[in-house]
Formats: C-alpha cells, sequence, structure tokens
C-alpha cells in the first residue's frame, strides 16, 4: 500500500537539476561544459543556503519582504 499522506521531499540533486532548467529556459548556452558548471553553481548554492541559519537568510532578504514575515 502507498503512503499518499507524507509530503514529496525533494532533495539538493533535483532542486539544482530543477533550477538549472529553468536557467536554460530563460537563457541559451552554445557549449556544453557550460551546462555542467551551471548545474554546480546551482548546486553550490543549495549547499550553502542548507548550511546557513534563518537569520543568515532573512538578512539577505530585501526590507519589504521581511515586514511580511514578521
Amino acid at each position: 500500500m502507498i503512503n499518499t499522506t507524507q509530503p514529496f521531499e525533494r532533495n539538493k540533486l533535483d532542486i539544482a537539476l530543477e533550477l538549472t532548467q529553468l536557467h536554460l529556459n530563460q537563457y541559451q548556452t552554445n557549449h556544453p561544459d557550460q551546462l555542467s558548471e551551471i548545474y554546480a553553481k546551482y548546486y553550490a548554492l543549495l549547499e550553502v543556503l542548507d548550511l546557513s541559519s534563518y537569520d543568515q537568510l532573512i538578512d539577505l532578504l530585501p526590507d519589504e519582504l521581511k515586514q511580511t514575515l514578521e
């Protein structure tokens, strides 16, 4: 029996792939090496975000967004 009550959880690899696909939809790349570089940058960003605290991430937001979270 499949449990459908648990939320679907994506890992960093999945998210980096989705971000890469969104990037490629917006910007064209002419060289295959750029694809792996783009993916690596998004994955590295996710690693940094994963290791960052909530307070550190909130400080990166514009003031208008911070106010909506308070």
